[in-house]
């Protein structure tokens, strides 16, 4: 077993604590909103749908063995982001602000560089699908800073993270070109800094939202 096979779960692992965070600050919110439970269900799936599909797709490099295989499971990441935010715009909690709708602009742009990787047509299909799990990170990073019980630090450190996530994206040309090598590693790193700083502001933001409620 490999580096990056070690590592892919510590990474999923890292999402779905981010992710459970945002789960836990939306309970929070809904005692006081009562939007009722289904939602915080349909979190609590979407979450395990995240982790469970984007380890799978990790560890076993399925994207290159079997494009078609990877195409089934990247679904499940995908919808588990969409089940994830989909309550945070029933409460119309967001505001579309300029610097995001930068972000989300250049995300999408990220999406060509898969024309030019070594990959079959379906490969290319799922990794850009993977994307847009970044873009649904970018919006949860978004929405805990919107937040009054986010401190000015915890904003910045949120919105850098986002910008890391960003830059990653487009790095991650160079980690399919060059695998196994220091490059890749530390596109990766990038990947996991940003998410280590995302987790530390949601924790913070729940626990005075906690308080404040």
């Amino acid at each position: 077993m490999d580096e990056y096979t070690l590592l892919s779960p510590i990474i999923e692992f890292t999402i779905l604590l981010g992710v459970s965070f945002a789960i836990l600050i939306f309970h929070e919110l809904n005692l006081y909103i009562k939007k009722g439970k289904l939602f915080e269900v349909l979190q609590l799936i979407g979450g395990f749908m995240i982790a469970g599909g984007m380890i799978v797709l990790r560890a076993t490099r399925v994207i290159f063995s079997s494009p078609s295989t990877a195409l089934f499971i990247i679904l499940l990441p995908f919808t588990g982001s969409l089940l994830i935010l989909l309550p945070f715009f029933a409460i119309r909690h967001f505001e579309i602000d300029k610097e995001f709708k930068a972000q989300l602009s250049v995300l999408l742009l990220s999406l060509l560089i898969y024309y030019f990787l070594p990959l079959p047509a379906l490969g290319k299909i799922v990794g850009a699908l993977a994307s847009f799990i970044l873009i649904s990170l970018v919006f949860l990073m978004k929405l805990i800073s919107s937040l009054p019980t986010c401190t000015r630090f915890n904003k910045n450190l949120t919105r850098v993270a986002s910008w890391l996530l960003i830059l990653h994206a487009w790095l991650r040309y160079y980690s399919f070109k060059n695998p196994q090598t220091c490059i890749h590693y530390g596109v990766l790193l990038i990947y996991f800094t940003s998410l280590l700083m995302w987790v530390y502001s949601t924790l913070r933001t729940y626990e005075t939202l906690r308080r404040w409620i």
